[in-house]
């Protein structure tokens, strides 16, 4: 194996020990040289990937983003209309947080006082993005009224989806934060969605946990 995979190797070894111990100790009680025994790597050999332990966390959240894209993209292809998979996406990543420890982590990360100028913001505006192509895809197909102020929705829409991750993350019953999204979507498509099209949706969990290993 040449430098350029161990070095690779290396990086993904430290990124997966700093899962584990950030989900088991919690950010502010993890160091680096705990990451590094973990690994069994000198401190030399991390720093060459990560100058700090804000840069680590950064990493294991870019997992999280890239993860985030794949179940996008999977949810779209066996859902049967954009505002079915938006509905379908924002149970999934509540239901991530319970089941992955990645995203578990990352969303702790994400709202840690640490590191939330460094990363909150980025993750809003992405999740915002998501939000509001899925939502435009609906208004072109008819699925939402063509007056809907979509950026606004959008807007509206991701502070529910953090909203139920933050629930998830400090609950410990994941029925009761899929009985308040399943509210919520339910007022959402009647004040979205022309009543000709509100039986077309199913607002419920999606009948699977999630669509990408």
């Amino acid at each position: 194996m040449n430098d350029l995979a161990n070095g690779h190797r290396t990086r993904e070894r430290l990124i997966a020990a700093s899962i584990e111990l950030f989900d088991r100790d919690g950010f502010p009680r993890t160091s680096l040289d705990a990451v590094c025994r973990k690994v069994r790597v000198t401190k030399g050999a991390l720093y060459r990937h990560f100058p700090s332990k804000r840069a680590l966390a950064a990493a294991v959240v870019e997992e999280y983003f890239q993860m985030s894209h794949d179940v996008r993209a999977a949810v779209e292809a066996v859902s049967p209309t954009p505002l079915q998979a938006l509905i379908d996406l924002t149970y999934l990543m509540c239901r991530l947080v319970c089941t992955d420890r990645t995203v578990r982590v990352s969303v702790r990360l994400l709202f840690t006082s640490e590191l939330f100028d460094l990363l909150a913001g980025t993750y809003c505006v992405s999740v915002a993005a998501m939000i509001r192509d899925l939502l435009r895809d609906a208004v072109e197909v008819g699925q939402v009224q063509p007056d809907v102020d979509v950026r606004e929705e959008a807007e509206g829409l991701m502070m529910m989806i953090i909203g139920g991750q933050l629930r998830t993350v400090v609950s410990a019953d994941k029925s009761d934060v899929d009985g308040q999204l399943t509210m919520l979507w339910r007022g959402q498509v009647d004040r979205l969605v022309p009543a000709e099209q509100r039986d077309r949706l199913r607002t419920q969990p999606p009948p699977f946990d999630r669509v990408v290993d």
